[in-house]
């Protein structure tokens, strides 16, 4: 019965990663201003959640393990750190491909690029601490108190430390219909970045009531650029031109004028109104992120169960 059930998720996990493979090609809509380039969201942002689960498994059944003393509890820590070191390097490439057709580039040590090549340096090198030692007790022992400190460091490395500083690739707002960006403070001359578009602050001018900004855009890729002339109202303080990035139903907006140090706010104004509008490309990412899940825990399942395969084999050869 349970080789059936087995063998019915193994068949169900691939029809749904199958369906999701064909969703992402044929049923989500392109991205505004990244076309088909887009896509790869769809894979990239799941693989990076599924080695955060995976990376916290580890850290569990190397702490069970240092409580109880059982070789299972090993055996599951090291094929969750493998899955999530695979699942990170996954998430590693799709960025960087992400990277080089949006931005021209696949690598800029980036805060979020350079925090994730830390992290992929501190799990491999947990399994050289485990080929190091050959006694086998020993080797547990400190490669789950290793486990356990490299899991401190994770959420700093995820989610902290991409945030010190300003990334000058990754976006900074979601490529999703009704998403917000916090946009950026320019002043004349200075260049930024507000979600996959370039743009530079030329100059300003004052028309009446209005405060005209020239702002020079550079699409994904380095693609197209353009002049475009976003404007704000100085009476009520309400944005007024809002032009069209280049090939984009997205608006450039001037939201913020500081007379006294000549800088503005710019910003991205996305199309649509809410999150749900676009259906297809969030149920399209949930199924993935289900997918993403399923396969990793369908394959923790079958590298530990060879773990205690290959230590019952040992076990009798010593005998």
């Amino acid at each position: 019965m349970m080789q059936r059930l087995a063998q019915a998720a193994k068949i169900g996990i691939g029809v749904w990663m199958a369906g999701v493979i064909i969703a992402t090609f044929l049923i989500v809509p392109q991205y505004e201003g990244l076309g088909e380039a887009g896509r790869i969201v769809i894979v990239h942002v799941p693989t990076a959640w599924v080695s955060v689960v995976a990376f916290t498994i580890s850290a569990i059944f190397s702490g069970l393990y240092l409580w109880r003393r059982r070789e299972r509890d090993d055996h599951i820590a090291v094929a969750a750190a493998e899955a999530g070191l695979l699942f990170t390097i996954l998430a590693t490439v799709t960025g960087m491909i992400f990277s080089q057709v949006a931005w021209g580039i696949f690598w800029n040590w980036d805060p979020r690029q350079t925090s994730i090549f830390v992290l992929l340096l501190i799990y491999a090198a947990l399994f050289a601490l485990r080929a190091a030692i050959d006694d086998v007790d020993r080797r547990r022992q400190l490669s789950a108190v290793y486990s356990l400190f490299a899991f401190v460091t994770m959420p700093f490395l995820f989610f902290v430390a991409p945030r010190i500083a300003d990334s000058t690739l990754h976006p900074n707002c979601a490529f999703i219909q009704g998403s917000n960006c916090d946009g950026v403070v320019l002043e004349v001359g200075k260049v930024g970045l507000i979600g996959d578009q370039k743009v530079q602050l030329l100059g300003l001018e004052r028309q009446g009531n209005l405060i005209v900004a020239e702002v020079k855009v550079s699409t994904p890729g380095l693609q197209q650029e353009a002049i475009l002339y976003p404007s704000l109202d100085l009476v009520d303080g309400g944005m007024a031109a809002r032009p069209e990035f280049p090939g984009s139903r997205f608006q450039l907006g001037l939201e913020e004028y500081d007379e006294a140090t000549g800088a503005v706010r710019l910003n991205m104004e996305a199309p649509g109104t809410q999150l749900l509008e676009n259906r297809r490309t969030l149920y399209t990412f949930l199924a993935a992120n289900l997918g993403f899940t399923a396969l990793f825990f369908w394959m923790l399942q079958v590298r530990s169960l060879v773990l205690n395969v290959q230590w019952a084999v040992a076990q009798r050869g010593r005998a």
